[in-house]
């Protein structure tokens, strides 16, 4: 099938075992001295395979092999790899898929020799494409380039590729729903051309690949060679075209936007396919959204938009701001409104593409890729200003409505991230009450939650008081609940001990009450020479304890933590709690305290035990980001964050643990269902 694309990339190969077919044609094609490119995860998949091929079958050959587990294609990667490079080379061979692939794209074209793909994972359309995705001065730019003589694309190890990778394939091409949905948008709009043969080949990738997603998720070699060949074409779509224009638009520029936003926030990065898969969920609710009649919209305020640009974008904003936007005038979008409309009834319902993505396990939502709101919010009011082409968010902008479509997408993924919900568990101090003063709204929206058919539960990582303590103060602020409805951090680690150090003598460095939960399920609490160290919430926190504790633990002693609360709120500010107290010892042992309060697997798991209900049935609420919001991390439960404790919005910005809905207070959060 692939040789109608002889003219744009000479070789291609798709099949079990083609790996073994390198050296034969590096002999053909008269190369005698690749220089192999991988990095330390692709060398085990396939690099040191291909080389000892390449030895068996006398090539010589040199290796560069990234050590950076979490390579980028930016200034850094590209110098290590142009300076491994000697004009001896006569041609680079790519083993891997998307960064290794990029960069050997891009240096090859600079250092004027040809270059190889040895595909390692199914998780991009870029193996058959002349743009290479590169981060220069921290702006995600795609340069055209040239594309491979070769590409070998082994399905026998392909199939073994993390799962993540292979939705991350999947993400990428069913992008395409919306790219070929913006390029129409365009060409009605403004007459792009949109040559009959390149939509094909792009419908023809997205079928092959969204045909058999129950068989990618088997790791059958004939769904993997599908998602592969799907992959190949969208890339010889673009390359074909000239621009990445048939395979990416609203999509790829939200997603590149977010990448943007990793970057100057020093995040981790997050495979390009799996953002994008997202992304294409996002814009499909757009256009899905889309209003039945138009009003005509206020003229944009471009000073704002452009203060924004300056601010998100930093030094690359004068380069974006300079190009002005593809505006079309008010009666030529009224003009063609129908056909429009007609784009948006064609397209699948965002539900469609959450699905396929999920039966391989991929994040379907911003925040389980740690994309808070506010930054979704921006993406869609700035993705449009990296690439001029005219897309979804082109229109929008023409319409006056970007700002109206961002607010409504954190309200379509707040929505969703309940429907599963059967249970609250909900924090105290900051989002029903603070300090002594409960909230006017708590017992309103504690019936709204009961009203709703959902249940609901109290879970404190302050260790300073006793269960009976605590529902005695909601009784008193009228709200009398059972036990079972009141857990606390401290009854976590109890059972720990319970079923994993019965009988041992403990030294507890807490409060009355805490020492007295103790005795009260058996436990010594005040040895001299203890076997576990417990540290709490103590405001009688000495250095006398601060000297016996280290002692214990230099002496062999294991050590727990409660909570890992840095601070206490305190009607007159904030006093140091557990986490504060556990990083000195920490700091004089050297040991990493184990925790078991709020965010620990132990406390997530303890709360479903004690309720009954599964994670994917959970809601945690609060007010605290490390704590109320990590717990939810990996896991199938969802958090939302209430501003109305600790955390300020301008804390959201670059932190690491995203909620999946933020409301400004429970009431707002119970508004959402």
């Amino acid at each position: 099938m692939w040789e109608q694309y002889s003219h744009i990339i000479g070789h291609i190969e798709v099949d079990s075992g083609v790996i073994a077919n390198v050296p034969s044609w590096l002999t053909q094609k008269g190369y005698k001295n690749p220089l192999v490119v991988m990095d330390i995860n692709t060398r085990v998949v396939a690099g040191d395979t291909l080389c000892q091929l390449l030895t068996a079958n006398q090539i010589r050959h040199a290796v560069y092999c990234y050590s950076n587990p979490f390579l980028t294609s930016d200034e850094t990667a590209i110098g290590q790899l142009t300076a491994a490079y000697h004009p001896d080379f006569d041609v680079l061979i790519a083993v891997g898929s998307g960064t290794i692939n990029d960069l050997c794209k891009y240096v090859s074209l600079r250092v004027n020799r040809p270059f190889v793909v040895v595909g390692t994972a199914p998780s991009m359309d870029g193996y058959a494409s002349k743009g290479a995705a590169m981060t220069i001065n921290g702006m995600k730019v795609t340069p055209q380039t040239a594309c491979p003589e070769a590409i070998f694309c082994d399905t026998a190890i392909m199939k073994n590729a993390p799962m993540l990778m292979m939705a991350a394939g999947l993400g990428d091409v069913l992008g395409k729903y919306n790219a070929l949905a913006d390029w129409k948008l365009s060409h009605i709009l403004t007459g792009e051309s949109m040559p009959e043969s390149i939509v094909k080949l792009v419908s023809d990738a997205i079928e092959k690949c969204a045909g058999n997603v129950d068989g990618v998720l088997n790791r059958e070699e004939n769904a993997i060679k599908d998602l592969c060949e799907g992959l190949i074409l969208s890339g010889l779509a673009m390359s074909l075209y000239g621009d990445s224009r048939p395979a990416s638009g609203t999509e790829h520029h939200m997603s590149h936007y977010w990448e943007m936003r990793f970057i100057i926030e020093g995040k981790t990065p997050v495979l390009h396919g799996i953002k994008v898969g997202i992304t294409t969920i996002c814009a499909l609710r757009m256009w899905k959204s889309l209003p039945a009649q138009l009003t005509a919209p206020k003229k944009e305020d471009r000073d704002k938009t452009i203060k924004l640009v300056t601010e998100l974008y930093g030094s690359s904003s004068a380069a974006l701001v300079g190009v002005p936007n593809p505006n079309l005038s008010f009666a030529k979008i009224t003009e063609n409104y129908a056909q429009i409309l007609d784009i948006a009834k064609s397209l699948p319902e965002p539900e469609y593409i959450a699905g396929l993505l999920s039966k391989l396990s991929a994040p379907i939502t911003p925040a389980s890729i740690a994309v808070d709101e506010q930054t979704l919010k921006d993406s869609v009011l700035l993705a449009r200003e990296r690439k001029k082409t005219y897309t979804l968010l082109q229109l929008l902008g023409d319409l006056g409505l970007l700002e109206h479509f961002s607010a409504g997408l954190t309200d379509y993924f707040s929505s969703k991230a309940l429907v599963k919900t059967k249970l609250f568990v909900l924090d105290m101090d900051g989002t029903i009450y603070l300090g002594d003063n409960l909230f006017d709204y708590t017992k309103k929206c504690l019936s709204a939650i009961s009203d709703s058919g959902r249940d609901y539960v109290f879970f404190t990582n302050n260790s300073s008081k006793s269960k009976a303590k605590y529902l005695s103060k909601l009784e008193k602020m009228g709200i009398p609940v059972t036990a079972e409805k009141m857990l606390i951090s401290t009854e976590v680690l109890i059972k720990h001990l319970i079923e994993t150090h019965q009988g041992a003598r403990l030294y507890v460095s807490g409060t009355t009450d805490l020492l007295d939960d103790f005795k009260l399920a058996g436990f010594d609490t005040d040895s001299i020479d203890p076997d576990v160290v417990v540290i709490g919430f103590d405001t009688s926190f000495t250095y006398e304890k601060l000297q016996k504790i280290t002692k214990a633990v230099q002496n062999g002693a294991v050590i727990y933590g409660v909570n890992t609360d840095l601070l206490c709120p305190m009607p007159d500010g904030y006093i140091p709690d557990c986490g504060s107290l556990a990083a000195a010892i920490t700091a004089a042992t050297g040991v990493t305290i184990k925790f078991f309060g709020k965010p620990s697997v132990y406390a997530r798991k303890y709360i479903s035990e004690k309720t009954g209900y599964q994670e994917s049935e959970i809601c945690f609420v609060g007010d605290r980001l490390y704590t109320d919001i990590a717990i939810a991390n990996s896991s199938d439960a969802v958090s939302a964050l209430v501003l109305s404790g600790e955390t300020k919005r301008e804390d959201i910005r670059g932190s690491k643990h995203v909620a999946d809905i933020v409301a400004e207070s429970l009431e707002e959060l119970v508004s959402k269902f």
